[in-house]
């Protein structure tokens, strides 16, 4: 699906999760990225001290990440392992000839730590290429195997651009997507509040939302399972984040697109997205709602099975 993976890692076995989850992903080759800030270094060093300590922090890191790629090699990748220095958000972002970014959401400790909100935070909004976050931390995302991928749709062109890479992503794995529309009714409470009639009026709103919403997901249902994927879905009632917390289980990756409706409505990062990564206990693959990412190396089509 991608032709380069970029796996930025710092050492810690919470940021290194995210290797299992890259060994299913299918691709050509991996670079394995460490970034060392610049602020690490001896204090007020000279030119001298500071050279031989980017030496000396260059080669721990090189072994490291020819170590912990050696199982990507024994797949048959094309494993490239880069020690960088300074800002590790800007080194990640700045890797525009990469298909996917994807690293764990929580790295070191309070020395050094790698929090979303952080590092993963910007990386996620800025780089112009898909980004899978893997959950670390106290609660960390489930490790594989995967059994469903999970894709949220508002029924928007840009929430489908996450359907089409899912879509791609469960062709190459032979995993089920498993589509989620939430209607929201929250907004309808204020108008059942204002009396019997506005209730009655909102009551069948909710209800024609609903039976929208189910006819669109078994449109898309239909249309996956015509190009032999299997395909199931479901609509679901209440405020998004929450129904969609709910609804992921361990063992699914959650594919979505970093917008979706405009306006005071708009699913991004920063919202939805945000608190699925935050808190889902599932991975979560954000795809761009530009379709930018789909250019930067990741297959067109989508394999025919069968």
């Amino acid at each position: 699906m991608y032709d380069q993976i970029l796996v930025p890692l710092d050492g810690s076995g919470t940021a290194e999760a995210v290797l299992a989850f890259v060994e299913l992903i299918p691709s050509r080759r991996v670079r394995l990225l460490m970034v060392e800030p610049d602020a690490r270094g001896p204090i007020l060093a000279g030119v001298e001290e500071l050279a031989a300590w980017r030496a000396e922090r260059e080669a721990l890191g090189l072994a490291y990440l020819e170590r912990v790629g050696e199982p990507l090699r024994r797949q048959g990748r094309d494993v490239e392992t880069v020690v960088a220095f300074g800002d590790p958000a800007a080194q990640i972002a700045a890797a525009t000839d990469v298909g996917l970014v994807a690293m764990a959401t929580q790295g070191r400790g309070a020395g050094g730590r790698a929090l979303f909100g952080s590092v993963a935070d910007r990386v996620a909004r800025h780089a112009p290429v898909a980004t899978l976050l893997v959950r670390g931390g106290e609660n960390p995302a489930a490790p594989p195997p995967l059994t469903r991928l999970v894709v949220p749709l508002d029924g928007s062109a840009a929430a489908e651009a996450a359907l089409a890479a899912a879509a791609r992503l469960g062709g190459e794995l032979g995993v089920p997507l498993h589509l989620v529309r939430v209607v929201e009714h929250d907004a309808l409470r204020a108008t059942v509040r204002a009396g019997a009639a506005a209730a009655t009026a909102a009551s069948r709103a909710a209800a024609a939302a609903t039976r929208d919403a189910k006819a669109y997901v078994d449109d898309q249902v239909r249309a996956l399972r015509n190009r032999d994927l299997a395909a199931g879905g479901q609509v679901l009632i209440g405020v998004p984040a929450p129904a969609l917390l709910d609804a992921v289980r361990p063992g699914d990756l959650v594919v979505m697109a970093t917008r979706g409706r405009g306006g005071v409505r708009r699913w991004l990062l920063g919202s939805v997205a945000e608190k699925l990564v935050r808190a889902a206990s599932a991975p979560v693959l954000l795809v761009r709602a530009d379709g930018s990412d789909r250019t930067k190396g990741a297959a067109q089509t989508v394999p025919e099975r069968g």
